[in-house]
């Protein structure tokens, strides 16, 4: 049978961290993507991965398995929830501009670091795209109360999210074609 397992998985060590660090959003467009088992090895392109930088404790990423055994499909349900602060005309604009896009890649680097101490970066949207379809902007009512943007980034892909190989503080190495704007 196809859908025989090969493996499990042993508990490890408690070095798990969750949360996000930062969003990539490619400004461009995918033209392939090599790797396998999950893992993506190289993304060929043009255009630039523009990074939107999160503050620890306020942003995630989740995936939701949705089966349907009348139907025999399998759907995963990604979404991204990313905290932007302060209600200013610049990021006002970039909202604009992400929630008028009908189809977004988007890397998400987590802030848990694989055994070697790299990042872990996904791939949000890898066959049909991700979207901005909700949130809110705010100004707080307390002076600590938050200023900014709460936003929802959602997407439904017949796989899970795929890792994208990297080294300890960049994913460039697995690009072809596509640059990465940063902030130090």
């Amino acid at each position: 049978m196809a859908c025989d397992i090969t493996s499990g998985f042993q508990l490890g060590c408690r070095d798990n961290t969750g949360g996000l660090k930062a969003i990539y959003i490619l400004s461009g467009s995918i033209t392939n993507i090599t790797g396998s088992q999950g893992l993506i090895t190289g993304i060929t392109g043009s255009g630039t991965f523009y990074q939107f930088q999160l503050f620890r404790q306020t942003s995630n990423y989740s995936e939701e398995l949705v089966a349907t055994p009348e139907n025999g499909t399998i759907v995963y349900n990604q979404t991204a929830t990313c905290v932007f602060f302060k209600m200013q005309t610049s990021v006002r604009n970039q909202v604009r501009v992400l929630a008028q896009n009908p189809s977004l890649e988007i890397i998400i680097e987590t802030q848990n670091g694989s055994e070697n101490g790299a990042a872990r970066w996904f791939l949000m949207g890898q066959v049909n795209g991700a979207q901005l379809l909700s949130g809110t902007s705010q100004t707080g009512t307390a002076f600590s109360d938050l200023n900014g943007y709460n936003l929802i980034f959602s997407g439904n892909e017949p796989n899970p999210a795929s890792e994208v190989s990297g080294s300890s503080s960049s994913f460039t190495g697995s690009l072809s074609g596509i640059t990465i704007t940063t902030y130090a």
